[in-house]
């Protein structure tokens, strides 16, 4: 198991002691004078909770909804959010579904991986890996990838479960919980790593076919040289955004990691992009939109510092975030006015997404998942 891990509140409280400064705090919302955007609810329902610091997520696939809670339940729901099945694990899920050859992929606390069939939850296999699995697995009919705490890269048959071949990675003594969501191309297995580091290993055998070193530790304490790779990876045709908790981004050429640009921004959350803007949350959740193609700013958002936001989703013109408090935010994409609001949860937003008949569906940490979408105030 990994020597030490921490919490995301539990270290920016160590970080703030450290430093001999206060806790940073939310920024308080300030009205809107006159909203340019409202959010209006299609449907709402509760699963179970999914926590704060898990890697549970919803997966909208085939006109439906799947999720897992922290209490071991899967949940399939309609485009309407209607029930259709739901299935008993007896585990704590701490990470998924991944879709993988028509099977919902689950890791727990305890180490454990289990597939279930994504038509009726039938239990396909389980098995017992080497520590908590709290990474989103990848996979496609061929190869399942699964990252384990203890760094281990396991490589598996979706069929069965049986491991083709296992890579171990370098964990820090102290490191962020889990890491950025595995990705598996034709070709390689992607995995960002606590050292900071984007690999890519040959889906054959786990051979290393590059390494991109995404931001270097720095710091005297061990603290301050966390450097994790935790943000979701974005692939965008020929490259790849990466972000380190280290306070830093790169964007990537996909075949052979080389870098194209870099820019000092961190955080914990990954990127959206549309066809003007690379839209980035760092630490201190100030939003930015960067130039795709330099990583130029064209504008900064910091109306919403430390209110730990979601990943930012780009969506009509405009980038929405959810935060701490069940908000979500709705900025306009030409300079980065908050222009709407609404409340969709009593806790956090955990994530933001397309829901499966149109419009956009987010899940907080209690488990509240609701689909909504936005029109214009002034209709």
């Amino acid at each position: 198991m990994r020597p030490l891990f921490v919490a995301l509140l539990g270290v920016v409280a160590l970080l703030s002691a450290c430093a001999s400064k206060p806790r940073f705090e939310p920024t308080a919302l300030k009205k809107i004078a006159e909203p340019e955007v409202n959010l209006e609810t299609a449907w709402s329902t509760k699963t179970g909770p999914v926590g704060m610091f898990n890697a549970l997520r919803p997966l909208v696939a085939a006109g439906r909804v799947f999720v897992g809670d922290q209490k071991g339940e899967v949940h399939a729901l309609g485009a309407q959010g209607e029930p259709l099945w739901t299935v008993q694990t007896g585990l704590t899920l701490a990470a998924g579904p991944a879709l993988v050859d028509g099977q919902l992929i689950f890791g727990s606390r305890d180490g454990d991986l289990l597939s279930l069939a994504a038509l009726d939850g039938e239990e396909r296999w389980r098995l017992r890996l080497s520590s908590e699995v709290s990474t989103v697995p990848a996979g496609d009919s061929e190869l399942l990838a699964v990252k384990s705490e203890d760094g281990r890269i396991h490589a598996l048959n979706p069929v069965d479960g049986s491991t083709l071949w296992v890579v171990p990675l370098t964990v820090p003594s102290l490191t962020w919980r889990g890491n950025a969501p595995l990705v598996v191309t034709s070709d390689a297995v992607l995995v960002g790593t606590s050292t900071g580091r984007l690999k890519a290993l040959a889906r054959a055998d786990g051979a290393p076919l590059w390494e991109q070193v995404i931001a270097e530790p720095r710091g005297r304490s061990e603290v301050q040289r966390l450097v994790d790779v935790d943000a979701e990876l974005l692939l965008a045709g020929p490259v790849i955004v990466a972000i380190s908790s280290g306070g830093n981004l790169r964007v990537l050429r996909r075949e052979n990691g080389q870098t194209i640009w870099e820019r000092a921004v961190g955080g914990f959350v990954g990127a959206a992009l549309d066809e003007n803007c690379l839209y980035v949350v760092d630490g201190s959740d100030a939003i930015s939109c960067l130039d795709p193609r330099s990583g130029a700013a064209s504008w900064s958002q910091e109306q919403l510092a430390y209110r730990r936001l979601s990943r930012p989703m780009a969506w009509k013109g405009n980038v929405l975030v959810g935060d701490y408090d069940g908000y979500v935010h709705v900025l306009s994409a030409a300079d980065g006015s908050i222009v709407g609001r609404g409340r969709m949860a009593r806790a956090g937003i955990r994530w933001l997404g397309e829901a499966p008949e149109g419009g956009l569906l987010s899940l907080s940490s209690r488990g509240q998942l609701r689909a909504f979408d936005s029109a214009p105030a002034n209709r």
